[in-house]
């Protein structure tokens, strides 16, 4: 009697869990405000996915901006971020989703050119010094994320 009431209790807990796995899961993007400081890498192909990183100063919702790496991959037929966009000031807001796999300590992160800047494309590393609300410790790690075209 008692193994049955553990098992069902069991059961009742494993399906809750379940469900809420199931909806975190669904909801793979969050809405955040997104404020380009520089560009760092540009790649661009005619065959494949096109993909574009930036730093960025991230807003999520009712919080304190935080910098941050960004990255935008895209199809060739499907363009990036406007220059327009990019060099206007203002914040875009957008739909991202965190990928620790992509963590950048901030002093490794290449920083070419201003966002929008259309040498942003050649190889060499610029050392372009964006404004920063708060100084960036060279070790601090940049979470990244990724920018969701759905």
């Amino acid at each position: 009697m008692v193994l049955c009431r553990l098992s069902r209790g069991s059961t009742v807990l494993a399906l809750a869990a379940f469900s809420l796995t199931a909806a975190a899961g669904h909801k793979q993007y969050l809405q955040a405000d997104i404020h380009f400081l520089a560009t760092s890498t540009s790649v661009r192909s005619s065959f494949g996915e096109s993909e574009d990183v930036y730093l960025v100063e991230l807003t999520m919702q009712s919080g304190e901006p935080f910098p941050a790496r960004l990255i935008d991959r895209y199809p060739p037929y499907e363009t990036g971020f406007t220059e327009g966009l990019l060099t206007s000031g203002s914040d875009v807001t957008g739909k991202v989703r965190r990928d620790n796999t992509c963590d950048i300590a901030f002093g490794e992160m290449p920083l070419r050119t201003a966002p929008g800047n259309p040498l942003a494309v050649l190889p060499e590393k610029l050392g372009y010094t964006p404004r920063l609300s708060r100084p960036i410790p060279s070790g601090e790690v940049l979470p990244c994320y990724r920018i969701v075209r759905r």
